[in-house]
């Protein structure tokens, strides 16, 4: 009983005109919480979700041109786990408030705010602002209760998303998804024993080929995957044969090789792949219809 003392006590102390955490009743708004991943980065909102119960939002309950919670209860949380940029300007790791000022007939403005602790919008200070962005608004049909979603459109960006009422605001967000996975890709080739590590790189480079991405940096990726192989140190029976991951190996050179129009060496690297014998597991027989090995090879040729 003395915490519940305590807590009426302190309402008794507060005026009339603050907003109250109680935290006794329920809440008529109760808050949600959503988490999504985009590429590396987790998203992560926790907001009230208030209804319209038949009432007019915009202009009336949530007044234009004003600050708003973006929710109930208190300031709507958001967090990311790593960098984003956000309308051309990068927001920095952390926790924010979210904050949103709806307009009549201008594009509205979604605020990062540092101070993530605070109740509504009552204590809001724009000096603590991170970030503004201009929004256009989007009419959709009617929508009871308050949602955020947080869709992943890959690896690289995503939308968080408000809908209530007769309104959707959508907020692009991209992630410095190639420099995580770069340092991903390198933490665990030098936490990994060697022929990991070079497993690690091939599928690294071959990840960068298949997205056209980099391929600079999959050329370095499969130079380091070869120095590393060692075709006569001691193989775990664990992992995958050997004679199918220096298929595999060669098979990416030559891939990226003919990225980079270097169709002869990219060849030799193909009848390297080719003339691999022995081994439980045969790169070139298992994967030549899926990779349509011998069609990109007549295609080199052709090329030279």
């Amino acid at each position: 009983m003395k915490s519940l003392f305590f807590t009426l006590a302190t309402l008794l102390c507060v005026s009339a005109s603050a907003q109250y955490k109680i935290g006794i009743l329920p809440r008529s708004s109760p808050d949600k919480g959503i988490y999504e991943q985009v590429g590396y980065t987790g998203v992560e909102i926790t907001y009230g979700a208030p209804k319209t119960n038949g009432r007019t939002i915009w202009g009336n309950i949530v007044p234009y041109d004003e600050v708003w919670r973006a929710g109930a209860n208190d300031a709507t949380r958001i967090e990311f786990s790593e960098d984003v940029e956000i309308g051309g300007n990068i927001l920095p790791r952390g926790v924010y408030s979210l904050f949103i000022i709806p307009h009549e007939s201008d594009a509205w403005t979604v605020i990062f705010n540092a101070e993530y602790d605070q109740w509504g919008a009552f204590n809001y200070d724009e000096y603590q602002d991170i970030l503004r962005v201009e929004v256009q608004p989007k009419n959709i049909p009617l929508e009871e209760k308050l949602s955020y979603t947080i869709d992943s459109q890959d690896y690289d960006d995503g939308v968080i998303s408000m809908k209530w009422s007769d309104v959707q605001i959508d907020v692009v967000i991209k992630t410095k998804y190639l420099d995580l996975l770069q340092r991903e890709i390198e933490i665990s080739a030098a936490s990994s024993d060697q022929e990991i590590s070079s497993v690690v790189y091939l599928q690294g480079a071959e990840y960068l080929l298949r997205r056209n991405l980099n391929l600079e940096l999959a050329s370095d990726w499969i130079d380091k995957s070869q120095e590393l192989f060692d075709p006569k140190g001691e193989w775990n029976p664990e992992y995958y044969p050997r004679e199918y991951i220096l298929g595999h190996m060669h098979w990416t050179k030559a891939k990226i090789l003919a990225a980079n129009h270097k169709y002869e060496m990219a060849l030799a690297y193909g009848n390297k792949m080719k003339n691999i014998k022995g081994g439980k597991i045969n790169y070139y027989i298992e994967e030549n219809e899926f990779e349509k090995i011998d069609s990109q090879m007549a295609r080199w040729e052709s090329k030279q």
